[in-house]
């Protein structure tokens, strides 16, 4: 199974322009740092954009989004709520961050479960080496 990030063929890959690319990675960074330190509202703690899928002519963005485990009882809803609420200030963030003509509207998409949490914990609490 391949990840939404390299779901494309390489033909379609060629097709899209440069420009379209290095803007839709621009968002991905600029949003996952915003994600890392700027964003209040606790339930949004822990949450991980996976993925950013910019619409061609640059008006929407979707964004991929996990849960951390510790979160994952409450379901994406209450965070979908929460992004919802957060959206404004992150599109305002990114006009202020990034040099573009217009800032994308921004739909977020959950993914799933993140694993590295879980992870990052079972070797915290040490296993065998």
């Amino acid at each position: 199974m391949t990840s939404s990030k390299h779901s494309r063929s390489h033909a379609e890959i060629e097709s899209i322009p440069a420009r379209h690319l290095r803007v839709q990675s621009l968002l991905f960074q600029e949003v996952s740092r915003l994600f890392r330190g700027e964003l209040t509202d606790p339930l949004l703690e822990g949450v991980s954009v996976t993925s950013i899928e910019l619409t061609p002519d640059g008006r929407n963005a979707r964004l991929g989004f996990t849960l951390p485990p510790e979160l994952a009882h409450l379901g994406p809803a209450p965070v979908e709520e929460a992004l919802k609420r957060a959206s404004g200030f992150i599109r305002s963030q990114l006009a202020m961050g990034l040099d573009l003509k217009r800032v994308p509207h921004l739909r977020f998409v959950y993914v799933g479960v993140s694993q590295e949490s879980a992870w990052d914990e079972e070797s915290e609490e040490g296993g065998e080496a």
